[in-house]
């Protein structure tokens, strides 16, 4: 999605300039030709990599190759840290390279963005607090802000959106986001659609909505929320469920971003397999997991990660939160001050300005 939107950005620009790469339907209907479908591509944690290393080398070989053979002007890596740094390991000094979503250096402990440094890449950071990281490790970052303020953008009001997914005008609404990748769901969906059995039963009234990105994710959560019965609506147009939610579930990560920008109460949770979780520990230099909770440096959003994530917690939390307006109107106006943070509007277009330039300075 972030590539998308900065390849639309650099495109108008620069009409003239070709964008090849490795994506998905996102980027290919931003005018990407994509060379390899990475839609499938991402793992979570520490172990699931490994188990799956040879089937990695074997892309980063292909990718590789591809960008060896087009030899392109400029080099663009956007997120993907681990796959993408070593790419760039790969391919130092062959070509210009500009990472847009550098990987988080901030929250973890040891020297990762001064061995990102030595890379020479351009870095365009997409939070304040990662580009100070950086520019004292001597890389060369450049705040650009973040895209969810441009891309977080419900495309109807609350009650437009009730009725397009059929849920009552009154009904309270649990948002629940298991994540947007295959094993995040297999590990989050049963638990909340636990919990929300659990507040069916205490709140009759209540209507559940499931915004899910992709077709694949979609066929992947229809099999278990049918089977459970429940009130869960499975729809594609994220902000709008987000925006229409009085309370979210949402996996940690960019989901809490953007509940963040649009303001809506949440719990935050997440598990991983037991030995990514205690790598991760160990990595981590913050205590908390939600991006609002560690921009704010402060717990705003509660969390509810590993053992904690049970469907009798996420329950109790998503009850109370619903009880207690005035909790709810804190977190939102906390929220207000975490999204404060991400920049102006127009991130992807100061990243592609960026990008354009290095275009030209290459030509």
């Amino acid at each position: 999605m972030a590539a998308a939107s900065l390849a639309a950005e650099i495109l108008r620009l620069d009409p003239a300039v070709t964008l090849r790469g490795i994506g998905g339907p996102r980027m290919a209907a931003a005018g990407v030709t994509v060379l390899v479908e990475s839609s499938t591509w991402s793992a979570i944690g520490h172990v699931d990599p490994l188990l799956r290393l040879r089937t990695h080398l074997r892309r980063l070989r292909q990718v590789e190759e591809l960008i060896r053979r087009d030899a392109p002007a400029v080099l663009l890596l956007v997120d993907f840290a681990a796959f993408n740094l070593r790419l760039a390991e790969l391919l130092r000094g062959a070509f210009p390279v500009v990472y847009y979503f550098p990987p988080m250096v901030s929250v973890r402990r040891g020297n990762r963005a001064a061995k990102v440094a030595r890379l020479r890449m351009r870095l365009l950071a997409t939070l304040q607090r990662e580009a100070d990281a950086y520019r004292a490790a001597g890389a060369d970052v450049e705040f650009v802000g973040h895209p969810a303020v441009d891309v977080v953008r419900p495309s109807m009001d609350a009650a437009a959106a009730r009725r397009r997914f059929g849920v009552p005008a009154d009904a309270p609404v649990v948002g629940l986001m298991p994540g947007s990748r295959s094993q995040e769901i297999r590990a989050h969906l049963p638990v909340m659609l636990a919990a929300a059995r659990t507040l069916l039963e205490i709140r009759p009234a209540l209507w559940f909505l499931l915004p899910v990105p992709t077709d694949a994710l979609a066929r992947l959560v229809e099999a278990p929320v049918t089977a459970s019965g429940l009130p869960v609506r499975v729809v594609p147009e994220i902000y709008d469920a987000m925006a229409a939610s009085d309370v979210l579930v949402a996996a940690t990560g960019t989901a809490t971003l953007e509940a963040a920008v649009l303001g809506v109460p949440m719990v935050a949770v997440y598990h991983l397999p037991w030995l990514s979780y205690q790598i991760a520990k160990r990595i981590a230099s913050v205590p908390y997991a939600a991006l609002p909770n560690i921009l704010a440096r402060q717990e705003i959003v509660p969390e509810l990660l590993q053992g904690r994530m049970r469907s009798d917690a996420i329950a109790e939390t998503v009850r109370r939160l619903l009880d207690d307006p005035t909790r709810r109107a804190a977190m939102r106006a906390a929220l207000r001050q975490v999204a404060a943070v991400l920049g102006p509007p127009g991130a992807a277009a100061r990243a592609a300005r960026h990008i354009v330039t290095e275009l030209s300075r290459a030509r």
